[in-house]
């Protein structure tokens, strides 16, 4: 196993998982291509990211393919769906945790469904949200 580190998160990967970035996603692929992970996170500029903001997001998917299971995935709160579309199998998770969003997506082909499901439910567990880096302001001393 190996850590892969963004700016807000950590994840750990088994070796032979690989990963890359894409503009403001890192895609998580195996050796033998079956599916990939896709990250991508947003981060609010001003205050934590609510639960109806939160349903913004997932509100065309629910709208689509029925309601979201809520899910709990380290400090992260959420949605997950899955679903097949145009001979992909897909499972999505909306997450948030006070100011990120977390859109986290897999697919495969249609046939594959459920083949990867066991190892990439493993990775998402190891999830840890990094803690905010402000600086803390230093207590003056003895008075």
């Amino acid at each position: 196993m190996r850590v892969l580190e963004s700016q807000w998160w950590m994840i750990e990967l088994p070796d032979e998982w690989h990963a890359e970035q894409e503009d403001e996603t890192i895609i998580i692929g195996d050796e033998d291509g079956v599916g990939e992970i896709a990250i991508t996170t947003l981060q609010k500029e001003q205050g934590q990211v609510s639960e109806t903001e939160l349903k913004e997001y997932t509100e065309e998917v629910e709208s689509q393919y029925g309601a979201a299971k809520r899910v709990e995935l380290a400090e992260l709160s959420g949605f997950y769906f899955s679903f097949s579309e145009d001979g992909d199998f897909f499972r999505e998770w909306y997450l948030y945790c006070d100011d990120l969003l977390l859109l986290i997506s897999y697919c495969c082909d249609e046939e594959n469904a459920g083949m990867d499901d066991a190892v990439v439910d493993e990775i998402l567990d190891t999830i840890y949200i990094k803690a905010d880096e402000s600086p803390v302001p230093h207590p003056s001393g003895p008075h």
